[in-house]
């Protein structure tokens, strides 16, 4: 009888322990990379001409990992930001038949941050209004958490960037020894 009380028990702590931990991942995702991807989408948001969209991008890849990426740009003069989340659709080349498709828990968990989850003719999306002035600590959680709950982005990972306005951080998020 004491066994079993104790899988029951175990049962019911379990959830909350996974939970934990996915908290505790996301949080110390956030504490890693928070500073360089809020000094690139700075960066990038001052850049070029508002008026245009032209590279006014930051596209972040979580490493040794398919089709995992979120790449956002600017437009409409700095007042929205079109963010893609990889879908799998441009895996394969034009006219093949498509052979990569991402599970439905990361799915799942994108349309929750609200992107789309069609993934019929291209990237899951989303177009986000920018705040005057913005809130760039709330756009990169944004863009890391889709990664983080998408795509298993954790901080031990060496997250890859690609923004042509921003291409390496400032000195404000490079750690001192």
């Amino acid at each position: 009888m004491l066994g079993r009380r104790f899988i029951v028990a175990a049962a019911l702590i379990m959830p909350v322990c996974a939970a934990a931990q996915e908290g505790d991942s996301l949080h110390d995702l956030l504490v890693q990379y928070r500073c360089p991807v809020v000094d690139r989408l700075e960066q990038v948001y001052a850049a070029g001409d508002p008026a245009n969209s032209r590279h006014r991008f930051l596209a972040i890849t979580v490493p040794h990992a398919m089709q995992a990426y979120v790449q956002c740009i600017f437009h409409d003069n700095n007042t929205k930001l079109y963010c893609e989340a990889a879908s799998g659709f441009y895996y394969d080349g034009p006219g093949e038949p498509r052979t990569f498709h991402h599970p439905t828990s990361a799915i799942a968990a994108l349309g929750r941050l609200g992107f789309s989850t069609d993934d019929s003719a291209g990237n899951f999306n989303v177009d986000l209004d920018v705040s005057d002035p913005p809130n760039f600590n709330t756009l990169a959680d944004f863009m890391l958490k889709a990664l983080h709950d998408g795509y298993g982005a954790r901080a031990d990972m060496k997250l890859r960037f690609n923004a042509p306005f921003a291409p390496r951080p400032t000195s404000k998020c490079i750690p001192v020894s």
